[in-house]
């Protein structure tokens, strides 16, 4: 894993958005500033109801024709969906292309030399390159870089880089062969835990609707702007910064024995639950390592033992700072 692996995603789903007014719509809908994201970046964005509430987490970037949006793939329907109902006459076509394409998630630095190897970019953490697959030009291949594991999400510099792939669907069996001819094929759980360690906890069928932005953390790791404009839910993510009212916040833990699903509660030495699993993974050396909202100050003043069932949690650091408030 640490040298070089590359995992076939078919949890991944893509939804794309193309029309002259696709920046400006997609601006008023999510959490972050698509209009000042450039071009060769990808971001964290979320989905908010009106509430603030998030009904979905999504990687976002643009080429010259559309914007894409890659979250899970159970929920790219509703999510297209969802936008499709704010329409109305702008000039925007929202679709879901999770079929036309297949995602790949490659880790290492081999996996990197790998990418080099067929003639595609190696971008550094959330920086985003497009190139051609072979010798068609209408093949496509996308490079998006991730947050190394180990490191802040803005950094690169950690031991173990990752990348996500998208290819054409059609693309994906010549692809895949000389992928893993040089790479050690993993499952998409090993890919998740990659996830689980970089602390971000995206939303996933199981918890949809359950946190505001803050509590999984997006405004640390870029996913929210206070300083654009309306969206669904902007008033309530915006007052929750402003007013210092953050009190939930997610963080990483390990724990022994098979990972609990999203959504899983947490209790401490009360009957009532404390905290919820976000996202939860096997990780290498046995167990589980997981993502899990709790109140802050709780986490920070330490007291009784976290456990689900009986079984205790270990928390650990994350790989980024919390503000202040949380």
């Amino acid at each position: 894993m640490l040298s070089g692996a590359v995992a076939l995603l078919p949890d991944h789903g893509l939804v794309s958005l193309t029309g002259d007014d696709r920046v400006r719509f997609l601006h008023s809908m999510t959490t972050n500033d698509v209009e000042r994201q450039p071009a060769s970046q990808a971001r964290w964005h979320g989905l908010c109801t009106p509430k603030g509430r998030l009904l979905a987490t999504m990687l976002a970037w643009r080429d010259p024709a559309a914007i894409w949006l890659l979250l899970p793939r159970p929920q790219a329907e509703a999510v297209r969906k969802r936008l499709s109902m704010y329409v109305l006459r702008a000039k925007v076509k929202v679709e879901d292309r999770s079929d036309a394409h297949a995602v790949l998630g490659l880790c290492g630095e081999r996996a990197g030399e790998a990418l080099a190897a067929l003639g595609l970019p190696v971008p550094a953490a959330f920086e985003v390159a497009q190139a051609a697959l072979g010798t068609d030009p209408e093949a496509q291949a996308t490079v998006v870089g991730l947050a190394p594991i180990g490191s802040s999400q803005a950094g690169d510099t950690a031991s173990l880089r990752r990348w996500l792939l998208v290819v054409p669907a059609a693309a994906l069996a010549a692809l895949w062969a000389r992928l893993a001819g040089s790479l050690h094929a993993v499952g998409s759980a090993a890919w998740r835990w990659t996830e689980v360690r970089s602390g971000v906890a995206r939303i996933v069928p199981a918890t949809v609707e359950r946190f505001v932005p803050q509590m999984i953390n997006f405004d640390t790791i870029g996913g929210v702007s206070f300083d654009k404009g309306c969206y669904p839910g902007q008033e309530i993510v915006a007052r929750s910064h402003y007013l210092g009212k953050v009190k939930r916040r997610v963080f990483l833990a390990h724990l022994d024995g098979a990972e609990p699903a999203p959504g899983t509660e947490i209790f401490a030495d009360a009957a009532d639950a404390v905290g919820v699993v976000a996202l939860a993974a096997p990780a290498p050396g046995g167990g589980t390592d997981l993502l899990f909202e709790a109140q802050a100050a709780a986490i920070a003043q330490g007291g009784a033992p976290l456990r689900i069932g009986d079984r205790p949690l270990r928390v650990e650091p994350l790989p980024y700072a919390l503000p202040a408030d949380g």
